[in-house]
């Protein structure tokens, strides 16, 4: 993809950003990260990272192994991120369920051990941009600037995390395209919410219908 913009706009071409969510949001955080109180020399804690983290978690908060595992906590933690649910939201909606309750508990610690860390997940990527730009109108105004124009490919794998963070940068300007195709969704067990594309669901309320349209390819023959 970035051979093909370099290769299509020519002069100017390294000023466009062309990479992941996750990639964006980095370069993001290593810039305005201390808005939210974390150095921003942070970690990025990977998969062995997580598990060490949750291991000690576990510990201190004398957790049962037999009753909860690992990776089945840390797959729970990741469904709440990717819908923006934070430890106390979820502590409220657990209710009186004391399984679920008892995940809130330790989703609470692992987020306290990882700041303390000054450390983030893959999930947290995201979500503390959502929140930089939820609780700092500088930072999102310049970034709302910075992307007067946004193109989002493979859209119909966008889960609800991904689609609050395009609707907080294409507010200002409302000039989104997305791609994608509902045939092509394959990432719906990691929270990818497939109503994004087959309603086309974008993130502006007041938009006019005109505004945008669906546009249907044939399949290619050989």
């Amino acid at each position: 993809m970035r051979d093909r913009v370099d290769q299509l706009v020519g002069f100017g071409a390294e000023s466009i950003w062309v990479s992941t969510f996750h990639s964006t949001c980095v370069r993001i955080l290593r810039r305005h990260i201390e808005h939210l109180g974390y150095s921003s020399n942070f970690s990025i804690y990977d998969g062995d990272d997580q598990k060490t983290l949750m291991k000690q978690v576990f510990k201190t908060l004398n957790v049962d192994t037999k009753q909860f595992k690992e990776r089945s906590v840390l797959g729970t933690i990741s469904s709440a991120k990717d819908k923006l649910i934070g430890p106390e939201e979820f502590l409220l909606n657990a209710g009186q369920d004391f399984r679920l309750k008892r995940i809130g508990e330790i989703y609470k610690e692992y987020q306290k051990q990882l700041r303390k860390n000054n450390a983030l997940d893959f999930d947290d990527l995201i979500v503390k941009t959502v929140e930089l730009f939820q609780n700092s109108s500088e930072a999102l105004n310049y970034y709302q600037e910075r992307f007067k124009y946004i193109m989002v490919d493979e859209y119909q794998d966008t889960n609800q995390a991904q689609f609050k963070l395009i609707g907080l940068l294409a507010a200002k300007y409302k000039n989104l395209c997305v791609v994608g195709d509902d045939d092509q969704s394959i990432y719906r067990f990691r929270g990818a919410d497939i109503e994004n594309i087959l309603s086309l669901r974008l993130p502006f309320p007041g938009r006019k219908s005109s505004s945008w349209k669906k546009i249907t390819v044939p399949p290619r023959t050989f």
